[in-house]
């Protein structure tokens, strides 16, 4: 039977559930009953060589999971879902290192995929389609690949500011008494997108004698850049207050501008800092279940989802810019466009992966409002 689920988790949630893993399994729905709408399983596609995948990502909303659901179910994939932020995907495999749930894990960047490499979660796996895939993009020595690139970068709408009006920069925010309060910051800090508005600020004030390498100026700015800023409550949709103008200036990540735009109707303007825009690359990986697990339906699964032919598919649906060579084309004028209007900021991923959780956790603490 097909069984599918989407597990919406808090930061707590995820560590309490990693906890229990040993004693407690993914709530699951079934989902392959036989009825006149819907039809027998092999009519929808399942066979009786159905593969089971249990794939966590922060990845999945907006009709992803559904999306992917139904096109691993024509090949024969049995998918269960676990989605939820970056960071609470990343700590609820952590969580579980001492009984791993999941089959795959993708969607995360390359800091992220070093954490569960250093904890030994990953097992090796070359798909053939590393072939067209860039060698300066392929850093995961066979235990994580890339499949989509992100850029996330400030923006300000054209019609409540213009071009001289923009910051320049991230930090220049905290100082524009015109934008306070009218600029969004992170309201938390479990999601990578989130994230990146923090690192880009950060990234900017390495210092190896500064607290967690970064220097004073550095937590001090992101501080004043928090302050001044607009946590968008869970009661408003953030990309709405961006298209009305009641909050012109806003970050988001490449992949998901277009169909923002098209959407909630508005074009958005990238800000391009001296610096470069955070570009990471959203990963796939197997999951290490030991020794005499049975890895097929895992490695299948991630040979079919990287494969050009279903990142084209995925691209030209959900947007992104693909890493495999053979994918490219499908994205879209838009998306090129963006992309040519920012530059790639030069990351030490080893460095952010040495002290994410630490600078996050001292945000959290010491310097959000």
């Amino acid at each position: 039977m097909n069984k599918k689920t989407l597990l919406t988790m808090t930061f707590a949630t995820s560590l309490l559930l990693g906890a229990c893993a040993s004693g407690d399994e993914a709530e699951t729905t079934d989902t392959n009953e036989t009825t006149e709408e819907n039809g027998t399983a092999e009519e929808n596609g399942a066979t009786e060589e159905t593969r089971e995948v249990l794939v966590y990502s922060n990845s999945l909303a907006g009709g992803r999971q559904e999306w992917i659901d139904e096109l691993a179910t024509e090949e024969g994939f049995e998918m269960q879902f676990v989605e939820a932020g970056g960071g609470e995907v990343l700590n609820r495999l952590l969580a579980e290192a001492n009984s791993p749930q999941a089959d795959v894990a993708f969607g995360m960047d390359e800091a992220m995929f070093f954490e569960l490499v250093d904890e030994e979660l990953l097992v090796e796996f070359e798909p053939e389609w590393v072939s067209d895939i860039p060698d300066d993009a392929n850093i995961g020595d066979q235990l994580f690949h890339p499949l989509v690139e992100q850029r996330i970068f400030m923006m300000y709408n054209p019609e409540y500011v213009s071009e001289e009006e923009a910051p320049a920069n991230w930090q220049d925010l905290s100082d524009m008494t015109e934008f306070e309060g009218k600029y969004r910051v992170p309201a938390a800090l479990g999601g990578g997108t989130d994230q990146k508005a923090i690192l880009s600020i950060l990234l900017q004030y390495v210092d190896e004698n500064g607290e967690m390498g970064i220097a004073q100026e550095g937590w001090d700015e992101v501080e004043a850049y928090l302050a001044n800023g607009y946590q968008t409550p869970e009661n408003e949709e953030q990309l709405q207050n961006f298209a009305e103008g009641t909050i012109p200036l806003s970050y988001h990540f490449l992949g998901g501008i277009p169909n923002a735009e098209e959407e909630f109707g508005f074009t958005a303007m990238p800000i391009n800092p001296e610096q470069g825009v955070i570009t990471m690359r959203e990963q796939i990986g197997v999951v290490n279940k030991g020794d005499d697990h049975d890895y097929t339906a895992a490695e299948e699964f991630v040979e079919w989802f990287g494969s050009a032919e279903v990142q084209s598919a995925f691209i030209e649906e959900w947007g992104g810019l693909p890493v495999n060579e053979g994918a490219y084309d499908s994205a879209s004028d838009r998306l090129i466009e963006l992309a040519e209007a920012t530059d790639p900021m030069e990351v030490d991923w080893n460095f952010v992966r040495e002290n994410l959780n630490s600078w996050i956790e001292k945000v959290e603490l010491e310097l959000m409002p």
